[in-house]
């Protein structure tokens, strides 16, 4: 019992790096990343131009910590 519980202290720290990483993307101390892709897809979805749509979502992720990585 003893050895499952030191386990579980020593996940969490790994389970917290997961939230805020994503492939192409990162953000310490940024909104989760579900949260603030979901926001800045429904912003950019009316933008026909791929190359303003891929810059507006850079922007948008941008304000809520993320970066292209």
């Amino acid at each position: 019992m003893k050895r499952s519980k030191i386990w579980i202290w020593a996940a969490i720290p790994m389970l917290g790096a997961c939230a805020t990483s994503n492939p192409g993307w990162t953000g310490d101390g940024a909104v989760p990343f579900d949260t603030a892709h979901a926001a800045c897809e429904t912003a950019t979805t009316g933008i026909e131009s791929e190359e303003l749509r891929y810059q507006q979502m850079t922007e948008c992720m941008a304000g809520k910590g993320w970066s292209r990585g």
